[in-house]
């Protein structure tokens, strides 16, 4: 049995026993099965102050030390989740080539080259957008690089920006999803930063039958594009994962600027009073999720979002409803699920762990030398895994 495969099956234990503790969501059950049955533990979690809290949700090193003493199987994760860090030394580029890429992105995108190095095929870069990222590789390592990218009007822009730099770019107006998409991947290195959902499970689906040489791609938005229970990649798997398991392992965010976090807490707490005047409306109904609500609602009042909200989703408001009232119970129920939500949080990198080695046993199987390694701090970027493969 491969590395990854002997990794897969441990986490397939170890997630298989915590289900109970990271598959019931705070924000559908106000109280999953597991208060009643860790008390000690809710209590402790429901007392946090909000400062601790910050610096728990911040954190999961220091959120599993506090879980801990609850819940002892967390002792496990460091060594189920434990990856190598990989940085080579490409040829240094011009800052001036990245002024008008934002800091963090530029970054990303060189960690993402340093930890690849030179490409090991002609280079086809997956859902490009404006091909920064093979213009990266082109700058240290020179040749020739293939962006394949469905939107026009970014082709277009790409083009130029390659012009402009005297680099040697190809763009390819083409839905990487389509079937035609495979040929474009014969005896080539293709790489993707940040492909998300089927895009990335996509190229790793047809990297063995259409003949890449080699593939380098960071995986993010697990849930995008997935079935309504996952179907693993690598082989059979007694574990069982939903969307709403997919959508826990890309929950850890570290770019939301301080406006930004406030305004979906803010959000969340309304949304949370709606709930909760949808649960004293049919007592004992279960969850049901609701589309996506738009923003100019939340610009105009919680008693405007409310009403729009329920008469949107059919629920009757009484004509003497206390809107005070009705968003101090959403700003409750919101801190109680904030807080109720940290095991769960402690548990998703394991399931994304789990899913990228799932990704690299595929690639094995398929006629693959595969391997993952991070290529930069989480503080960069959370999605900081490279699975890489060689034939």
């Amino acid at each position: 049995m491969s590395a990854h495969a002997q990794r897969r099956a441990a986490l397939d234990g170890w997630l298989a026993a915590l289900a109970p503790i990271w598959m019931p969501s705070p924000f559908c059950e106000a109280r999953p099965a597991w208060c009643h049955t860790h008390p000690e533990l809710t209590e402790a979690l429901l007392d946090l102050d909000d400062p601790t809290l910050v610096a728990l949700s911040a954190d999961d090193d220091v959120a599993r030390a506090f879980l801990l003493p609850y819940l002892p199987a967390l002792a496990e994760v460091p060594a189920l989740i434990a990856l190598p860090a990989r940085e080579l030394a490409p040829a240094p580029v011009s800052h001036a080539a990245w002024e008008f890429i934002p800091g963090r992105k530029a970054a990303q995108i060189d960690a993402f080259a340093n930890a690849v190095g030179a490409p090991q095929a002609p280079l086809v870069e997956w859902c490009a957008g404006k091909g920064h990222l093979g213009r990266r590789f082109l700058m240290s390592w020179g040749g020739e690089a293939r962006a394949l990218e469905r939107n026009a009007v970014l082709c277009r822009e790409g083009e130029a920006l390659s012009a402009r730099a005297g680099l040697q770019q190809r763009f390819t107006v083409a839905d990487v999803l389509a079937p035609e998409a495979a040929a474009s991947l014969a005896g080539a290195h293709a790489i993707a930063l940040h492909a998300c959902g089927d895009l990335h499970r996509r190229l790793i689906d047809l990297a063995g039958p259409a003949g890449a040489r080699a593939l380098d791609v960071a995986p993010c938005c697990y849930p995008l594009g997935a079935d309504d229970l996952y179907r693993p990649r690598g082989g059979a798997s007694a574990l069982k994962l939903d969307r709403n398991a997919l959508r826990l392992a890309v929950t850890e965010t570290v770019t939301a600027s301080p406006r930004l976090a406030a305004e979906s807490e803010r959000l969340s707490a309304w949304k949370f009073a709606f709930i909760a005047l949808r649960e004293a409306h049919a007592p004992g109904a279960p969850y049901r999720t609701f589309k996506p609500t738009p923003a100019v609602w939340a610009g105009r009042g919680f008693a405007f979002f409310l009403q729009s909200l329920a008469a949107r989703e059919q629920l009757p408001l009484d004509a003497e409803l206390d809107f005070a009232v009705a968003e101090a119970a959403g700003w409750a129920r919101h801190r109680a699920a904030r807080r109720l939500q940290l095991p769960r949080q402690a548990c998703r990198r394991a399931i994304e762990i789990w899913l990228l080695h799932d990704l690299a046993l595929a690639l094995e199987n398929a006629g693959f030398e595969a391997e993952l390694h991070r290529f930069c701090p989480r503080t960069l970027t959370p999605r900081n895994v490279i699975v890489s493969a060689r034939r």
